[in-house]
């Protein structure tokens, strides 16, 4: 998966090996084996945003303050991924939590952070994450029809608005699991890469 860098910050050692989580990530591993391997990182209760270490700009934060959360409160996810989530929750793995991270657009409203950014992640408020997010992108079966019609019409010289052709980006959904239940904010828990998508 891409952007897992991101999430991933170099911890000392004596982060790297916290022997609760070692001792928790090989019980999780045993249990359930087919899980993909976890990142040890800080739970956080409010929306971060950060640089990976390729230059992405990510915003994560918990599902129930997903920027892209529609006005009824529903988190947005693909019916694949929806149906993939669906067979992981069958497998009764304990997770505590669940995180969703959404890559940015370097060239949109992140792009004033950047700088700041490069010195370290940085907390930001519900508000700054949906506009950092943007809006929720059309249903891919719109997209596929906008784009044929385009082809069709212009030959695939586009005519369609920028904001239709906007840079597709990468979301993943993450299980939160800490050595001591609930996650607190900035305690160490192991976050497991559940699914993800390109809008």
């Amino acid at each position: 998966m891409r952007g897992l860098e991101l999430l991933s910050p170099s911890h000392p050692p004596e982060v790297r090996d916290h022997p609760e989580l070692a001792e928790l990530r090989v019980q999780i591993n045993q249990q359930w084996p087919s899980l993909p391997p976890p990142l040890p990182l800080e739970w956080t209760e409010t929306p971060l945003v950060s640089i990976d270490s390729s230059g992405v700009p990510w915003v994560i934060a918990p599902a129930e303050r997903d920027p892209l959360r529609t006005t009824r409160g529903a988190t947005v996810i693909p019916r694949n991924q929806r149906a993939s989530l669906k067979r992981i929750d069958k497998l009764g793995v304990p997770f505590q939590r669940i995180a969703i991270a959404h890559e940015l657009d370097p060239e949109g409203p992140v792009r004033h952070l950047l700088p700041e950014l490069n010195q370290g992640p940085r907390t930001c408020t519900d508000a700054d994450a949906r506009t950092l997010v943007g809006d929720v992108p059309p249903h891919p079966g719109v997209l596929r029809a906008v784009q044929a019609l385009d082809v069709m019409v212009c030959g695939g010289t586009t005519v369609v608005p920028a904001r239709v052709w906007a840079r597709l980006l990468d979301p993943i959904v993450f299980g939160i699991i800490a050595p001591t239940p609930p996650p607190q904010h900035g305690q160490l828990c192991l976050r497991y890469p559940l699914v993800a998508w390109r809008w």
